[in-house]
């Protein structure tokens, strides 16, 4: 297949996923780091999408910056740095990576099918700063840590503006983490820059556009959206760690 009828895929598909993340807050960097795997060699995919989930997060955090809950990012990123750091010195010597996605998969599908009686995630604020670091680790290891966040900004006290710009915030620090983490690691950016350039406009323009239908939309139907992409997420989640350990 010709590289630049790859390109103009990617670029679609770029624009859509992002304007997919715009309007419900997740989702759309899951599903592109899914078509990259079809054209791109695997030690390729993750820091390339970092960096073009990067310009998609710095974005929408951009466009939503009054919206971002300040005592939930401070925690997380300090909670980032540390994780991101202890990344770099233990990914190379993990085995059975498949498994964090069945954990994340049940924390999600316990937010959304819990009894009544169990407690909801409501952390304090504080205790973003442990999620961060979780996020941390996990961002550099398995490409994206997006649905392991979601379901604790699921809560009542935010608004989906809030939820969706500050897990923008959050993961705009992680990805910009993943930046130097992956340069450590010995991965040239610029081998890949006509892609990467190619993918960052692409999620720019589609950001935009989907940060248009957000404001938009009613607080119902995002929240019921939300919970629609979650349980995707945690569907795919599980599929794919199955497959791997087929």
């Amino acid at each position: 297949m010709s590289a630049w009828i790859i390109y103009l895929f990617l670029f679609i598909a770029s624009f859509l996923t992002a304007g997919i993340s715009a309007v419900i807050g997740m989702g759309g960097g899951i599903l592109l780091l899914s078509l990259m795997t079809f054209f791109l060699d695997l030690r390729v995919i993750v820091p390339v999408h970092g960096l073009v989930q990067l310009a998609s997060n710095s974005t929408r955090s951009l466009s939503l910056r009054r919206e971002v809950e300040p005592r939930i990012l401070i925690p997380a990123t300090l909670g980032l740095v540390l994780g991101t750091f202890v990344a770099t010195q233990i990914i190379q010597n993990i085995p059975q990576r498949e498994y964090f996605y069945f954990l994340i998969a049940a924390l999600i599908l316990y937010v959304l099918f819990k009894p009544k009686k169990l407690p909801t995630l409501m952390l304090p604020y504080w205790s973003f700063g442990i999620l961060g670091f979780v996020m941390g680790v996990l961002n550099p290891i398995i490409g994206a840590s997006g649905p392991l966040l979601a379901p604790f900004l699921l809560r009542d006290d935010l608004r989906k503006e809030q939820i969706v710009g500050t897990k923008a915030a959050i993961q705009t620090i992680g990805h910009l983490l993943k930046v130097p983490a992956f340069l450590y690691l010995g991965f040239n950016y610029v081998d890949h820059w006509l892609l990467t350039l190619c993918m960052i406009v692409a999620v720019i323009l589609g950001t935009k556009s989907g940060i248009f239908i957000l404001h938009r939309i009613q607080e119902r139907t995002f929240r019921w959206i939300f919970s629609i992409a979650l349980f995707v997420a945690a569907s795919r989640l599980i599929y794919k760690a199955i497959l791997s350990l087929a």
